[in-house]
């Protein structure tokens, strides 16, 4: 991050993440002929988002110096059930149950491969400043 903090860049790209995905997953939902409004997509994916905030803060501040064994627990409790959350939403307001299934799919997939994502990028810098710089970082 060569102008700017690791921080704004990181609510940057989560408030992108908000906005890009509840847009792909409107046009998902319009194609699938789901019945959603705008408001209630943009409203599971930020709720959505909770359980990836609580799932970073566990594993980056409270078991910093742990194996990644601890993020993939909470991953898999706090990341998979707001995932299967948003993704039965999105099945329950599908007409063809087929076309349903596929998009609590695509949902579930893309909301958790965010979570990776954020781990293997900020996650990793943030490990990275805290060996570098530890009273700044903790």
């Amino acid at each position: 991050v060569q102008e700017g903090t690791l921080m704004g860049t990181a609510i940057g790209t989560c408030f992108g993440y908000w906005l890009g995905a509840s847009c792909f997953f409107f046009a998902l939902a319009y194609f699938c002929d789901t019945k959603i409004s705008a408001i209630e997509v943009l409203s599971l994916c930020g709720y959505g988002l909770f359980g990836t905030l609580l799932c970073m803060f566990l594993s980056t501040l409270l078991i910093a110096s742990a194996s990644n064994l601890f993020f993939y627990a909470t991953w898999g409790v706090l990341g998979v059930s707001s995932a299967v959350r948003m993704g039965y939403i999105f099945l329950d307001r599908t007409a063809v149950r087929k076309q349903g299934v596929t998009v609590a799919a695509i949902v579930a997939s893309v909301h958790l491969l965010f979570i990776l994502y954020l781990k293997f990028v900020y996650h990793k810098t943030y490990e990275a400043a805290a060996k570098i710089n530890p009273i700044h970082v903790r």
